[in-house]
Formats: C-alpha cells, structure tokens, sequence
C-alpha cells in the first residue's frame, strides 16, 4: 500500500514539475512584456488542466487499490490488526471494513470466540505478513492468506474475496486450522508490519 502511494505521488511530481514550472516561466515572461489577459488565459488553462489530471491520477489511484488483489488484502489486514490491537471491537471491524467498500453486505469476520481459541492475546504487538499471492482461485473469489508473529506464536488466518465491477471485496475471514497450516507450509509471504 505504501509503495502504491509512493509511485502515484513520484507520477504526479513527474507529471506535474514540468507542466508547472514551464507554463509559470511563458506566464512570467508574458507578464513582464504588459501581455497581462495573455498572462491570465495561460494561468488558468494550466490551473484547468493540473486539476484534470489530478482528478485523473486520482481515480487511477483508487481503482489501483481495489483492483489487486494483494492491495486490498494489505488493507484487509491493516484494520483487522487494529482488532488485534483492542482499538477497535467486531462490530467496529466490519463497519469499518464495509465503509471503506473493501467487503461484501455479507461480510463474516472472524468471531472473538476464534480469535482468542487461535491464540491472539488482544493488545498484544503482532509481526504481520500477507501471502505473495492469491490462492484457491476459481475466476471471480480468491484466498490470501495472513501470517501473524508475536509471543512466541504464528497463527494464520485466511480471507476469501469476490471480484465485484473491478474491485475485491472481502466476504469472510477465518482463523486457519492445523491442517491448513500445513498445506500453506510453503507460501511465500510478504511482511506488511514488523
């Protein structure tokens, strides 16, 4: 998630340094010969087009972080991990989730019940790592999967996603049982929190 922010915003310095720095030089330049209404034309066709383009960039933006998949499953995780922390609690986890168009209507969060049978101690710090890749896919749904270290415990947990008009969205989150986990022995994983 970083990283996209990070390469959206170098496209946008990119992007427009120059528009701005040219069209500012023509504009002073037109300033200083007393072509004032020419000066204020040029002014705001600029100021029109780096608008356009930052509305552009931003929806790109926004169809970037809902379309990969490892995106959305970053995002996922990242408000799970508030649930881990005790900021927030089950029904805050799934409002939050459902605002921010990541899951489904039907959305099944992991029950408390699971959570601390897995072994996560509330308010503890958790190392957290989502799978390179997704698994388990048939086309339109898709399984990632979280690995999550902390007390001398790594407990995984697995989030099944829909591909809904562009977008992935959550429609249930599970604690990973012994027998998955050794199924899933050798995904590679990618730390998002260490």
């Amino acid at each position: 998630m970083r990283a996209a922010r990070i390469v959206y915003w170098l496209i946008g310095v990119l992007i427009f340094a120059p528009i701005v720095v040219l069209n500012a030089r023509t504009i002073w330049r037109r300033w200083k010969d007393g072509q004032v209404k020419s000066a204020y034309v040029r002014l705001a066709l600029t100021v029109i087009a780096c608008v356009l383009i930052a509305v552009f960039l931003f929806s790109l933006y926004s169809f970037t972080i809902g379309y990969h998949l490892p995106l959305v499953m970053e995002r996922t995780i990242d408000i799970f991990t508030r649930r881990i922390d005790g900021d927030i609690d089950v029904t805050t986890y799934r409002q939050i989730m459902l605002d921010a168009g990541l899951a489904d209507v039907g959305f099944r969060p992991i029950p408390e019940e699971d959570l601390l049978g897995a072994g996560f101690i509330i308010g503890q710090e958790y190392s957290v790592a989502i799978s390179e890749q997704a698994y388990d896919s048939d086309g339109d749904t898709a399984v990632m999967y979280a690995r999550y270290e902390g007390g001398g415990r790594t407990i995984y947990t697995a989030v099944r996603f829909k591909f809904y008009d562009n977008r992935w969205k959550a429609l249930e989150h599970w604690v990973v049982s012994q027998e998955e986990v050794q199924k899933i022995s050798d995904i590679k994983f990618i730390e998002i929190r260490p």
